[in-house]
């Protein structure tokens, strides 16, 4: 009879941030004598019930169940990074530690995922399997990751069926800088796919069918133009559903696409070739430069300065109190250059899953750089009104809001790429270099 391990396996992760298997000593013997002996049987159904009933061998049952949960949870790590990270530029390694905290105690605070899966699991609507596979895919740290990489895991009917008109012009206006041509087209293509898919959409659940929608039939796409080849109604509708998934991805912190890197610089913004007033000098164009830069250190230090604050608040409410610990660990990273696994010892940790867990960086970026863009903006946009009149400065100002993002977005990148460095890092991007000098307003009595 074959065994299977997973009920007494617990996949762990090891300092290195790697998949580990550990043998629970309890668990093997009781699921032999206890589970294995009903052959043909499915066995995550019976631990199930006898970890429901509370009896004494509830705990035992438990352990089994997070065993089986953590393997499923591995699995959907390893099926993401084979889909998408090649494209997207992320290893199953950058998912395992927002998902993977189970170290197999029976008393841990916070209870890990695999726990929380398990206590919402109804056994009446999915197998035990199925349920772990899609809380895991679901998980919202592991989403914002894949935002930040620029995956928006939406099929493009379903982003099509649950946009309306009034956000789709105002996307294409203001973030797409279409013309308002291109609106009126993408505006009546939107409302004749919504008018024939969802009605083939409600037909379909009042039959009692469910699931993912489904891309159009040749026959609902003759049906949205038919003076249109089909395949070539389906090119412009997935044109449409691929601007909505920028936008989307743009507004929960991934990258935004770049527009105007071929032409246009900040030099474009200060000299206004096309009308009044009169080109600026070489001097004020540099004076304007300079300006902007300072702008930029100054926010981006406020925003840190913010974000960190907001994360001593949150740590020191923890028990027990993980502010110190965050701030050192920040500090030894970033302007120490230290690996996290050679201080997690000093901070009061144990390995580098938990002090990567404790910093986050990428949700420490992810939330600079929400509060950095807005405050950027305003100042830029104020400074700027010394260069150019306020006409002009309406009529770009789109482009000036395309221009800061791709700022901002190249400032991220290159810290987070500074970030993986496993050896030799040196605080050289100007994220880096703000955070150690901004650091130390939170460390008393610590030299810069």
């Amino acid at each position: 009879m074959d065994i299977d391990s997973r009920y007494w396996q617990l996949v762990r992760l090891t300092n290195s941030g790697q998949c580990q298997g550990q043998v629970l000593p309890r668990v093997e013997p009781w699921f032999r004598a206890t589970v294995a002996a009903t052959p043909d049987a499915d066995w995550a159904r019976m631990i199930f019930l006898i970890w429901a009933a509370k009896g004494p061998e509830a705990n035992l049952a438990q352990l089994s169940l997070r065993c089986f949960i953590s393997h499923h949870i591995q699995q959907v790590c390893l099926g993401l990074a084979q889909r998408f990270g090649r494209d997207y530029g992320f290893t199953a390694t950058d998912l395992f530690y927002l998902v993977l905290d189970d170290d197999g105690r029976m008393a841990d605070t916070p209870p890990p995922f695999s726990l929380e899966i398990l206590t919402t699991y109804d056994p009446a609507k999915a197998a035990l399997s199925t349920w772990a596979s899609r809380r895991t895919s679901h998980h919202p740290a592991l989403n914002q990751v894949l935002l930040e990489r620029g995956l928006y895991r939406a099929s493009d009917w379903a982003i099509l069926n649950d946009t309306q008109t009034g956000q789709l012009q105002r996307i294409l206006r203001q973030y797409h800088l279409c013309s308002e041509y291109e609106v009126a087209q993408a505006t009546t293509l939107l409302e004749r796919y919504q008018q024939v898919y969802r009605r083939a959409r409600m037909a379909q659940r009042l039959s009692g069918q469910r699931g993912r929608c489904q891309t159009p039939t040749a026959e609902q796409l003759r049906a949205i133009n038919p003076d249109l080849s089909p395949k070539d109604v389906l090119a412009q509708l997935r044109h449409l559903a691929g601007q909505l998934r920028q936008y989307r991805v743009h507004v929960r912190g991934g990258p935004a696409p770049v527009y105007y890197s071929d032409n246009l610089d900040w030099e474009t913004v200060a000299t206004n070739h096309a009308s009044q007033p009169p080109d600026p000098g070489d001097d004020d164009q540099d004076e304007f430069l300079q300006a902007y830069r300072q702008a930029m250190v100054k926010e981006l230090a406020g925003a840190i300065a913010a974000v960190i604050q907001a994360n001593v608040d949150r740590l020191r409410g923890r028990k027990p109190p993980q502010d110190w610990a965050y701030i050192q660990g920040l500090h030894l990273f970033h302007c120490q250059g230290l690996p996290m696994g050679k201080f997690a010892a000093d901070i009061g940790l144990t390995s580098q899953v938990q002090v990567n867990r404790l910093l986050n960086l990428k949700r420490l970026r992810s939330e600079v750089r929400h509060r950095l863009l807005p405050q950027l903006y305003e100042t830029v946009q104020r400074q700027a009104m010394a260069y150019v009149s306020a006409d002009r400065l309406q009529a770009i100002d789109q482009t000036l809001e395309a221009l800061l993002t791709e700022e901002v977005d190249t400032l991220i990148a290159a810290a987070a790429a500074e970030a993986q460095q496993p050896k030799g890092r040196t605080a050289n991007s100007l994220f880096a270099q703000q955070l150690c000098t901004t650091i130390h307003s939170f460390m008393p009595g610590t030299e810069s």
